[in-house]
């Protein structure tokens, strides 16, 4: 149990550096906003709810092993939850089925695309071949290693 409780402190540490590290960059962004491109108020507003939601979620990581980490219990706990094969095998198949509907809605929207819009048609293109390079690199990665 004292591994897992140096994991914890390690992921503690960790999540506080990025909590940090995060504020900043948005504050950097905001500092030199005119030196930036002038942006619409709705791309203005995408970008706060994106870093004030990364935020929200780092901290609430945050807190949850901060509060994992105060008694032995609780930290047992955690570690029960975090070794859960159930739990890890419902994760992997809700992920192997998002991804192949990913693959298909991608797909079916860059065809749909390619006869309205030849940006969009390339912007989703592209994503989707990311997709599907990134999909196979790992297949390779997880066969050889296993």
């Amino acid at each position: 149990m004292d591994t897992f409780q140096q994991k914890v402190r390690t992921r503690i540490r960790l999540l506080a550096v990025l909590a940090v590290g995060v504020a900043l960059i948005y504050t950097g962004f905001m500092l030199y906003r005119s030196e930036l491109p002038i942006l619409n108020s709705f791309t203005k507003g995408f970008h706060q709810g994106i870093f004030f939601g990364l935020e929200l979620v780092i901290l609430g990581f945050l807190v949850q092993n901060i509060r994992g980490s105060r008694s032995d219990a609780a930290l047992k706990k955690m570690h029960i939850e975090e070794n859960d094969e159930r739990f890890s095998l419902i994760i992997q198949k809700t992920a192997s089925m998002t991804a192949l509907a990913m693959f298909a809605a991608l797909g079916v929207a860059t065809v749909i695309a390619g006869f309205l819009d030849a940006a969009v048609f390339f912007a989703l293109l592209g994503a989707l071949l990311f997709m599907v390079i990134l999909f196979y690199v790992l297949w390779i990665y997880f066969a050889k290693r296993n």
